[in-house]
């Protein structure tokens, strides 16, 4: 501590031994052969060691002689090693090498870039891109490569570096989400070097003294980065409460999570300084300053108009994409752990009881389980047979398309699933496009529980969304208004009869449909009209509609697991019946293939012949 209170006092900033020099150790045969030819005057790149490099970049030619300065030069050629051997920063087979390459020029009458302030390297640069006639994306990679060779030149160990990663920092599992992004803390962008020390100390303390998840903490990091880089130059130690309320006035278009966020990340660090005897002055933030939220999470539910819609949608999407849905929609789980499930995650208690489990969820820290429904658990079978049967031995359900033995990314999932939901026009009630969220079924799943099957509060917090706090599950739950206008609603069949909805709850196992509920009691059995045209003994198809067959099939599929989810007795029976006799149409057709392909076939579902 002593050490961080010296520097307040001195305020000067340390320099860093060997910038400018190169002080490269390699560790590979591939790593020495390719310093050794950096070293020489010209480089054809169609001799480095690795193909990617050689194979794209075969018609490259080096010649270090070009850049003028000693110190350049050997900047130019650690960063290249860096790349080539490293990847660091870009991939070595990267389209952004072409913009590295044309550093040469521009670095040949500096006396190297470490030591030129970002400001100023950013504008000459831009300078030197614009008279050149590069293109903007070149523009992006200056700072970049000047903080990559920072790194390679920085003598220091451990937490003293200025950029962290898992090498650095040590946590245990469960506070790592594995679907997310790798996780590294660059504390260069904080251009104050003392307060990048402090923020240092700060994250040092979340990692090692707190059970916050590894997100949480990049999630505080970014706050003080983007705050330090808003009072730069000044210390943090000499801020003061209106410099503080500045910057909140540059923050407030923000929303109100967003807004008070900034308060509290901020708040907590100034806390810590305080009680290490770092901050002497009086914390310029306090909590009063939140906004008051006036939305309540509870309002962000998923409506049955949007829900049908894309049950009527989702046959289209990859298989590995409709479960990640279905398991979200099934048990509100966190898309995070969807992501994360392995392929040991089933579990039946032989008594018709289907479970899905989590072996460490990463929120909670510790195992659940989910109940799901049969035809669910079903598909996640089919799901583990097509990854054990991949030539490699992978653990995960979902696994990553570009790492083995690494889950999905959770990000990416939402925003193509997004995609998919704009792509098949899923709109609100009132017309406007549907956003899709993950995190509103957890919100949906546990107010219908709430709402229509009377499940007790706790048991929605111990057994489906796995909370801490019930305080936390009550905020998830919509309850009292909206629960009493439903039951005041009419209900009007053909005959204009009326039943009141608390008919509709004594009666969940009616028919759910588009447009309203069917009133056939669930003693008298399925509706035949339901689907009609596979039960009628006139229906007549041919071989131009085998595919429209099997996509109804893929789609009533689908909907068995929302029926299953909710219980719906009738609309089982109906979908078991019609995927029967829609593998009886499709089995017929296909046994057909090649004979009279243009005739129509008379289909009578009653037996067994056509």
């Amino acid at each position: 501590m002593a050490k961080i209170i010296d520097m307040a006092k001195s305020r000067k900033k340390p320099s860093i031994e060997n910038a400018g020099k190169s002080c490269i150790a390699c560790t590979t045969p591939q790593e020495s052969k390719t310093l050794e030819l950096l070293n020489k005057d010209t480089l054809e790149l169609k001799s480095i060691p690795f193909k990617d490099v050689s194979k794209r970049f075969y018609k490259v030619v080096i010649d270090f002689t070009l850049i003028k300065n000693d110190t350049s030069r050997q900047q130019f050629r650690d960063l290249l090693f860096s790349i080539f051997c490293r990847e660091i920063p870009y991939k070595r087979a990267s389209d952004r090498i072409y913009y590295v390459l044309r550093l040469a020029g521009f670095m040949s009458n500096l006396d190297g870039i470490t030591e030129i302030p970002d400001n100023n390297l950013r504008d000459l640069f831009n300078k030197y891109c614009d008279e050149n006639h590069y293109a903007k994306d070149c523009k992006k990679i200056i700072i970049t490569c000047k903080n990559t060779l920072l790194e390679m030149y920085d003598t220091r160990k451990g937490f003293e570096r200025d950029t962290w990663d898992s090498s650095i920092f040590k946590v245990s599992d469960e506070r790592v989400n594995k679907s997310s992004s790798e996780y590294n803390f660059y504390f260069r962008q904080i251009g104050n070097v003392e307060n990048r020390e402090y923020a240092k100390k700060y994250i040092k303390y979340l990692l090692g003294c707190t059970e916050q998840s590894l997100s949480t903490v990049i999630n505080y990091f970014s706050h003080i980065c983007r705050f330090c880089d808003f009072i730069y130059p000044k210390s943090i130690l000499d801020v003061t409460e209106k410099d503080f309320r500045k910057y909140l006035d540059f923050k407030k278009e923000l929303s109100n999570d967003a807004y008070n966020h900034n308060i509290s990340r901020i708040y907590g660090m100034y806390e810590y300084l305080t009680v290490e005897g770092i901050m002497k002055n009086p914390i310029p933030v306090d909590l009063g300053m939140c906004r008051k939220n006036k939305h309540k999470a509870s309002d962000e539910l998923v409506s049955e108009h949007v829900i049908l819609q894309i049950f009527n949608n989702i046959h289209k999407a990859p298989f590995n994409y409709q479960l990640m849905y279905l398991i979200n929609y099934c048990t509100g789980m966190r898309i995070s752990d969807v992501c994360q499930l392995k392929i040991d995650c089933l579990y039946t208690d032989g008594k018709d009881g289907y479970f899905i489990r989590v072996n460490i969820c990463q929120k909670m820290k510790k195992t659940i389980m989910n109940f799901i429904p049969k035809s669910l658990f079903e598909k996640i079978q089919e799901q583990i047979k097509i990854i054990t049967a991949l030539d490699y031995e992978e653990e995960y359900l979902f696994p990553s398309e570009r790492k083995r033995n690494h889950p999905y990314n959770a990000l990416t999932f939402r925003h193509n699933f997004k995609v998919l939901c704009n792509e098949w026009g899923i709109t609100n009630e009132d017309g406007t496009l549907y956003n899709y969220t993950t995190h509103s079924y957890r919100r949906t799943i546990s107010t219908d529980l709430y709402q229509n099957y009377n499940v007790p509060i706790v048991t929605i917090q111990k057994a489906v969304l796995w909370h801490k706090e019930i305080q936390m599950t009550l905020s998830y739950v919509k309850r009292p208004d909206e629960f009493r206008k439903m039951k005041a609603d009419r209900y009007f069949s053909k005959a204009g009869a009326t039943e009141l909805s608390e008919w509709l709850k004594e009666n969940l196992q009616d028919y759910i449909l588009p447009n309203g509920v069917c009133g056939l009691s669930p003693k008298l059995g399925t509706c035949p009209a339901v689907d009609a045209c596979l039960s009628c003994p006139h229906f007549m198809t041919s071989k131009k509609f085998l595919q429209i067959h099997k996509e109804q099939l893929e789609k009533i599929k689908i909907r068995l697991v929302i029926y299953e989810a909710n219980n719906w007795t009738p609309n089982i029976l109906t979908a078991k019946r019609q995927i029967e006799e829609l593998e009886h149409i499709i089995q017929k057709i296909e046994e057909e293939e090649g004979v009279n392909a243009s005739e129509t076939i008379k289909v009578n579902t009653s037996t067994t012949n056509l």
